[in-house]
């Protein structure tokens, strides 16, 4: 199997390097000369760090409390946001990294893999099982997915629509990255405002870069102003701002009608669109793409048709949820229990729920259950959540044993540990597994190779198909195709 994709920013390596590792020969195709060096975005959640975890793609992230700090100046800071720890639910943490950095380690790990990355490469029309490119160039593959952005041309070739509140408010700001020496804030996001100029500071790296976002910011501004801007924000009056880049962006929320039209498949950006509160963009985005490649790895059109089914509906309710945040500000901020009651008068989840709570509910899971609440995290082996993590004895999580399909069992479901061995289905049996999923000693959980409950059976059945047979009819059935007795098959 041969996949293109067309864009080769964030969303677009990572996809890359999801496929690749499930031995797909995957093509880039980015109209830009090189991969870009300007942060857009920052914030990696859990979700996130454990999928590029998962992939090889080490990250480091910035632990800094993950909040708000403003002030009239960087000597003159007040907290705004309550401390938010969030709760361990895998063995890679929320942080804070810079997306150029995440695009840098992307691009290495899919090199070594064997992907093609072709830079200066302007897709223009689509053609017969693949794009034409500027230069006149047919690159073909079994599949193309349109990683292009916000203003995708694939998704305009293709003439999908978005439905949407499109902007959120008239304001826009400017993303200007710069190099300076600045005392670092304790808090991950600065707001500055005083008579001079007001803006939102964030560091980027140890190396001096930091980007600075100003209200209304014209990108003609010359540099010497903006570098003035700077200093009369941070009140820092030596401070010699080096310009590096600027890139204007608007408060919109957007989700395209279809994620998938024949042979092509929409993700990140191209397929939705949100505010920048909460940093939920990039990480839909990042999903997106673990979500579809396994799914082009396994085959079978059935299957491929719940990418749009599940990964819409997360982006829909994920838009509501920006929405009602930038709308609610300082709910948004103040994550504390004690605001449950407010947050569920405007409609607003608990913040981990649109992180990592959300469920699936398409023919790729058997019988989902839909969340329990909107506030409260609940990843407890339900068909269509995440699965639980617990530690191992030897340091690794549940996470870690995900390999391909993958069944999880407590500690006498040997008739399953047979099953899963007959149908060449990786297996294992963990202590506390089944106070963790639900479920009893003898029950068992398959999980996708995305990490998500695809079928759950709290005990054995009396009676009935054996064991081997049900495993290998539920296989077939959450990969969307019709249940056979005929050979075995491996996962």
């Amino acid at each position: 199997m041969r996949v293109v994709i067309v864009g080769g920013g964030t969303v677009g390596l990572c996809t890359a390097v999801f496929l690749a590792r499930q031995g797909v020969s995957v093509q880039v195709l980015e109209r830009h000369a090189r991969a870009s060096e300007h942060p857009r975005a920052f914030g990696v959640n859990n979700r996130s760090a454990e999928i590029l975890r998962g992939a090889g793609i080490e990250i480091e992230t910035d632990n800094r409390v993950r909040g708000l700090m403003t002030g009239s100046s960087l000597a003159d800071l007040k907290t705004v946001t309550a401390r938010f720890e969030p709760p361990e639910i895998g063995p890679a943490k929320l942080g804070s990294c810079p997306q150029d950095r995440v695009d840098r380690v992307a691009l290495e790990q899919l090199r070594k893999l064997g992907g093609q990355v072709d830079f200066s490469s302007e897709v223009v029309a689509l053609a017969d099982g693949g794009v034409t490119l500027a230069d006149g160039r047919v690159v073909t593959g079994d599949y193309v997915i349109a990683a292009d952005g916000v203003h995708s041309r694939m998704r305009e070739l293709l003439g999908i629509g978005m439905t949407g509140p499109g902007r959120i408010d008239r304001s826009h700001m400017l993303n200007v990255l710069f190099r300076a020496e600045l005392p670092t804030p304790p808090f991950s996001m600065t707001f500055l405002r005083n008579e001079r100029a007001s803006g939102i500071l964030l560091k980027v790296d140890d190396a001096g870069r930091w980007v600075f976002h100003i209200p209304n910011g014209d990108p003609d501004t010359p540099v010497e102003r903006l570098q003035q801007q700077i200093r009369d924000a941070t009140g820092v009056t030596d401070a010699q701002p080096e310009i590096i880049s600027k890139l204007p962006w608007s408060s919109t929320a957007l989700v395209a009608d279809r994620f998938r039209q024949g042979d092509v498949f929409l993700v990140g950006d191209a397929a939705h669109v949100v505010p920048q509160v909460g940093g939920f963009g990039l990480n839909m985005g990042i999903a997106d793409g673990h979500n579809l490649a396994w799914k082009l790895a396994a085959g079978g059109d059935a299957l491929l048709d719940t990418y749009e089914t599940e990964r819409r509906q997360v982006a829909l309710f994920t838009m509501r949820q920006v929405v009602i945040r930038t709308e609610n500000r300082d709910l948004h901020w103040d994550n504390e229990p004690g605001r449950a009651a407010d947050r569920a008068a405007v409609g607003m989840a608990g913040i981990m729920i649109p992180y990592i709570g959300y469920r699936y509910d398409s023919p790729a899971v058997i019988d989902p259950e839909p969340l329990p609440d909107m506030e409260n995290l609940a990843l407890d082996g339900a068909p269509g959540s995440r699965l639980p993590h617990r530690w191992l004895p030897d340091g690794r999580s549940t996470l870690d044993l995900v390999d391909g399909f993958t069944l999880i069992t407590g500690n006498e479901a040997d008739h399953w540990l047979a099953a899963a061995h007959e149908l060449g289905i990786t297996a294992h049996a963990v202590e506390g597994w089944a106070e963790a999923a639900n479920i009893k000693e003898n029950g068992a959980v398959l999980v996708r190779p995305d990490g998500f409950v695809g079928w759950r059976t709290p005990t054995t059945p009396h009676g009935g198909p054996t064991s081997a047979e049900q495993l290998r009819e539920v296989l077939d059935r959450l990969l969307c195709r019709p249940y056979s007795d005929g050979p075995e098959r491996t996962a």
